[in-house]
This record gives structure tokens, sequence and C-alpha cells, in this order.
């Protein structure tokens, strides 16, 4: 049987970019609604937050100030996201390859490298909810109205409730939880038949019948669960291209520029 990997699962930088962006609209466009004399654009902000363009104190509100401190911690998020998850990139654009396969360590490292970039995934959401418990925090202690204190709150909600970027996002983490659990098990279960399992070259030779037709079902399921991430991220990466057209943000406005990918 011929195997092959190195294909891609996901793209790190897009996952953590959803929550940036989503941010970035929400608040720029609240800002823009509680302040419309001031005429700093979306892009503006994102850009003042990420660096690429300095902040004009005489024509900053509040509003923005709070805005770049919000924005910030997204992309803080994202670069820790992406710090974790990178050590597990060479072992995943292995993935059901016959060289993963090809003795204990490697299946080991496989199974490692899925549980820690799903650890990371999980992670991540654990600390955006954090965020946005400690948002109303940062929001009392601005020094914006209370009218508008409560404007800004409503709107962000309003929007993460609404958001289409999340609700794919939401099934995408669902698809990649039920992932990495068959890869996980498919990978187990060649370590424990390990010693019918043999390598050579790119091809993977099992001389049990039930053990290969076991191996081959677990394999079959595995790549269908990826189809179907493939098939979200698709989506996924669209949604994004159209929310960053829309506030005229790019990439590189993002500090991403060329991004990485994750293997799938």
């Amino acid at each position: 049987m011929q195997l092959q990997g190195g294909t891609k699962v996901r793209n790190l930088n897009r996952f953590g970019l959803v929550f940036f962006l989503v941010s970035s609209f929400v608040f720029a466009l609240e800002a823009s609604q509680t302040h419309p004399k001031q005429n700093e654009s979306p892009s503006d902000l994102v850009k003042e937050a990420t660096g690429k363009k300095a902040v004009d104190p005489a024509n900053s509100s509040e509003t923005h100030r709070l805005c770049r401190t919000v924005l910030g911690d997204m992309l803080a998020m994202r670069k820790a996201h992406d710090a974790q998850v990178a050590k597990f990139i060479n072992d995943l654009s292995n993935i059901y390859s016959a060289e993963s396969l090809s003795n204990r360590v490697s299946m080991q490292r496989s199974i490692d490298a899925v549980q820690g970039t799903l650890q990371a995934d999980e992670d991540f959401s654990h600390q955006f909810q954090a965020w946005r418990d400690h948002l109303k925090e940062k929001v009392d202690h601005s020094s914006l109205s209370e009218a508008d204190k409560e404007g800004f709150i409503e709107g962000v909600e309003k929007a993460i409730g609404g958001s289409d970027i999340l609700k794919v996002r939401d099934q995408i983490v669902g698809a990649e939880e039920k992932w990495a659990a068959a890869t996980k098990d498919l990978y187990a279960y060649a370590l424990a038949n390990d010693q019918k399992i043999k390598v050579k070259g790119s091809e993977l030779l099992i001389d049990d019948e039930k053990v290969q037709s076991d191996f081959n079902r677990q394999l079959k399921d595995c790549r269908d669960l990826r189809s179907n991430m493939r098939s979200l991220n698709s989506q996924l990466n669209e949604l994004q291209e159209q929310r960053m057209k829309k506030i005229g943000v790019t990439r590189d406005d993002l500090g991403l520029g060329q991004s990485q990918s994750a293997p799938q």
C-alpha cells in the first residue's frame, strides 16, 4: 500500500487571525458609530495596533485607544498560538506517510503532534473566552462615558454572537476534534501491531489480513475527516478574505506577510 502525507490541515495564521479580524472589524465599526467625527478607518486602527502606522495623539479618541489595546491582545494570543504549534509542524507534515509509520518512535511522535496541535487550539479558545470575560473590566477602567461603555460591550458581544466567521470556526473546532481522535486511534492501533507493519520506501506492508483491513478502514475514516476539515477551511478562508477586503487591510498590515501553513 502506497502512503503519502504532507498536505495542509489548516493554516495556523488563519486560525489565529479569525478573532483578530473579527475584533478589528467589530471595534472599528463600533468606534465609528460612537464617534462619527473621528476619521480613523478600521484599517488605520489595525495598522496602529500592529505598529504599521504611527498613532497620532491629536486624532485619537479614547474609543480608538481601547480598540488598539484590545487588538493588541488578539495579536499576542495569535502569536502565542503559532509558537505553541510550530514545534509540531514537521511531524504533522508527515502524517499518514510511510515514514510516520516506520517505527514506534515515529508513530508516537505523530500522536504527540496531533495531540499537541489540538491542545494549542483548545488553549487558544480558552484564552479567547477569558479575554471576553475580562473585556468588561478593561472597558470599565476606560474614560468612556457610561453610555459608550455599554454600547462598546453590547456591540462586541452582538457581533461575536452573530459572526459568520466564528460560526464556521466553531464547525472547524468540532471537525478537528473528530479528526484528531481518529488519527490518534489509527497510530495507537499501529503501535499495538507494530510487529506486523513494515515499511519499504513509501510502501506500507502489513502481513496480517485482519490488521490490514482494520488499518485501511481507520485510515479511510481519517482521510474523510481531513477532507471535511479542508472544505470548512476553504469556507473560512473565503469569509476572511471578504472581511479583510471590507475593512481595507492586507496580511502585511496584520503583520502576517506570507503565512506559514500547518500540514494536513
